[in-house]
């Protein structure tokens, strides 16, 4: 099920790689190699540099279920709440950007209604905050509203939400430094990728449809 690095490269148009490059110079591409402190003084060590727009990687992801807050203002646990055992797509914005985070959420939102024929038990979309102390349940249902994202946005106290973002490979002391990356994987088999830049959207319902395809192949095996 693993798809190469240049198969991956290759889903995104010149259109795309253009694009990634320009917002990605305007909002930055991660932070520099080095050891940060954040709440309750954990160290963690960045990443030396972000991957070329395009690139899939495998990623060893670890889902937090401590609790957060949806755009509704609702209690919520990442792992065993809002995504449980489904596929799922996962995203972080932060509602004040003025660059790549509006852009990857209206082409998430396109990939979705690409999507629409597979039941909600089976797919979910999220995405995180990377500035929480900003962004209020208020504020990520404002912006949900503005970029038609019908899916879960989630929030929470700072030292929440920065454990969680670092488990999956996602935290930057500054928002706007934070590396522009999407997930996709299947909680059930614990099966993730990690692509960076701007995410195409006929790539993402490619990968996530490659993935319920292959639990309908392991559900069939099953019943033999």
């Amino acid at each position: 099920m693993t798809r190469s690095i240049e198969h991956a490269r290759a889903m995104f148009s010149a259109g795309w790689v253009m694009a990634a490059m320009l917002l990605l110079a305007a909002c930055g591409s991660g932070e520099p190699a080095g050891e940060h402190e954040h709440a309750e003084g954990h160290i963690h060590t960045q990443a030396a540099s972000v991957p070329a727009s395009g690139q899939e990687q495998r990623a060893l992801v670890v889902l937090s279920d401590a609790p957060m807050r949806d755009q509704a203002g609702a209690e919520r646990q990442l792992k065993s709440d809002v995504i449980g055992s489904r596929i799922v797509v996962v995203d972080f914005i932060f509602t004040s950007c003025q660059t790549i985070c509006p852009v990857t959420t209206a082409l998430l939102a396109q990939a979705k209604r690409d999507l629409a024929d597979i039941p909600a038990e089976d797919l979910v979309f999220v995405s995180l905050s990377v500035d929480s102390r900003v962004d209020t349940p208020e504020r990520l249902a404002a912006f949900a509203a503005a970029h038609n994202a019908d899916w879960t946005f989630l929030t929470g106290e700072k030292p929440v939400m920065d454990e969680a973002l670092t488990w999956l490979n996602a935290y930057a002391t500054n928002p706007e430094n934070h590396a522009a990356m999407i997930l996709i994987g299947d909680a059930s088999t614990e099966e993730f990728s990690r692509i960076y830049g701007m995410p195409d959207p006929e790539f993402v319902e490619s990968r996530v449809r490659e993935l319920v395809a292959a639990r309908e192949t392991t559900t069939t095996q099953h019943t033999h």
